[in-house]
């Protein structure tokens, strides 16, 4: 199959340019990932982040979006995809500032319909992500401590899922395993010259669970011209089953190259759960054809039910609300191909679902993003999506932090058209 032409070739290496300027910090630094299992990663297809977001209602015939299960009905042709993300983070508190960044994957899905009433997804999807590195002294009558607290892992999902059409109405579920790991370190340093012994403590918990989301979608022709879609769906609360190991060290000098280490005690498969609360998301999209589209999502959680081997962490109740669009001037154009081309615009706001010394976070950014067409056979189409977020979430009050984020993300959808008939033996 043929996909590339020159222009496309020209397009890709401009894009992956963009996003290796993004790519340039060998060094993570997120205060706020030390908290539940991680910062929470956008999980929307990088077509649905340019806009916003907006996700819970699209159908897109061309992009398995497994945010809502039912959508999986729209699928027309086999969806292939691949995003990578990376983004440039400005840390601040009330006097100082610094920067930091990462990259990472987003997604790998597979996305086919089994029938004109059945559709089916696949795949793999990054969930949270922990990175941090942190430091605070406290001073004593008869010494000062360096208190340095380090750590990092994350989790991800592997999910399957089906839809179902019954007239203009879907519904689907996706279920699938999480899974992941988490490494934490506290170091306690005497900073003089006092021969006290400072103290090293470090654990590993690895997890793992089934987990489950219901999704249900109405796509309703309003006129010959005019669409309207209306999604919801429900992700329930979820057990992982963990086992935790750790061990308590006492040292002279420096905790990685010590003058006298000795291991105080340990522990090994100290068994115990993870509570995550459930989600409850809701959309409606308005699209007249494939020329544009209006949306808007709506996204609650209730995060105090969140527990590790029974302790609460500083969370709260959050709530997203996204609203954004697409447009694309004209997708058959044949003499002007940037009019084939999808651009797209948005927007979101909300709390954020931590909450320290009783301060609780608010979050809010602006997006955009291009959907590039590759060049298409008789059975076959492409599409490079990229996305650009400008964001923040916390405050510099009551002694906290504020991250300012630009988060540019590239992602690669191909199309085969799958169980095609033979006409001729």
């Amino acid at each position: 199959m043929q996909y590339w032409n020159t222009t496309t070739f020209k397009s890709t290496l401009f894009f992956l340019f963009l996003f290796s300027q993004f790519a340039v910090f060998s060094q993570e630094n997120s205060p706020y990932s030390r908290y539940g299992l991680g910062n929470l990663k956008p999980i929307e297809n990088i077509a649905n982040r340019g806009m916003g977001g907006v996700s819970i209602a699209d159908d897109n015939p061309l992009i398995a979006n497994p945010s809502n299960p039912a959508t999986y009905t729209g699928l027309r042709l086999t969806s292939y995809q691949v995003g990578v993300e990376g983004s440039s983070v400005k840390i601040k508190n009330a006097t100082d500032a610094y920067r930091t960044g990462y990259t990472v994957l987003s997604y790998v899905n597979i996305g086919f319909a089994a029938s004109k009433k059945i559709g089916l997804s696949f795949g793999l999807l990054p969930q949270t992500r922990s990175k941090y590195n942190m430091e605070q002294i406290d001073s004593l009558p008869f010494s000062k401590v360096l208190n340095s607290y380090y750590g990092g892992g994350g989790v991800q999902k592997i999910y399957v899922g089906a839809a179902y059409k019954m007239g203009d109405f879907s519904i689907g579920v996706n279920t699938g395993y999480t899974f992941g790991n988490l490494i934490n370190t506290s170091d306690n340093k005497f900073v003089d010259s006092l021969k006290i012994f400072s103290n090293s403590v470090t654990t590993r918990t690895t997890m793992g669970g089934v987990f489950w989301q219901v999704g249900g979608l109405m796509n309703k022709k309003i006129n010959e011209e005019y669409t309207i879609k209306l999604g919801a769906t429900y992700t329930g609360a979820q057990t992982l089953n963990a086992k935790k190991e750790g061990y308590w060290n006492t040292f002279i000098g420096d905790v990685t190259d010590p003058l006298y280490s000795r291991n105080v005690d340990s522990i090994n498969n100290v068994k115990g759960k993870i509570k995550l609360p459930s989600h409850l998301a809701v959309g409606a999209i308005i699209a007249n054809g494939d020329f544009w589209q209006l949306g808007a999502d709506f996204i609650s959680s209730d995060w105090t039910k969140y527990s590790y081997y029974g302790n609460a962490d500083s969370m709260t109740k959050s709530w997203t609300l996204k609203l954004g669009g697409s447009i694309t001037p004209d997708v058959n154009a044949v003499n002007n191909y940037w009019k084939k081309v999808t651009y797209r615009v948005g927007a979101y706001t909300g709390k954020d679902n931590l909450q320290f010394n009783g301060t609780t976070f608010s979050k809010m950014g602006v997006t955009a993003g291009i959907g590039y067409p590759i060049r298409r056979t008789n059975l076959s189409i492409g599409q490079i999506n990229a996305s650009l977020d400008i964001g923040k979430r916390g405050t510099t009050e009551n002694g906290l932090l504020r991250e300012g984020y630009t988060r540019f993300a590239v992602g690669f959808t191909f199309n085969d058209k799958w169980f095609v008939k033979r006409r001729y033996d």
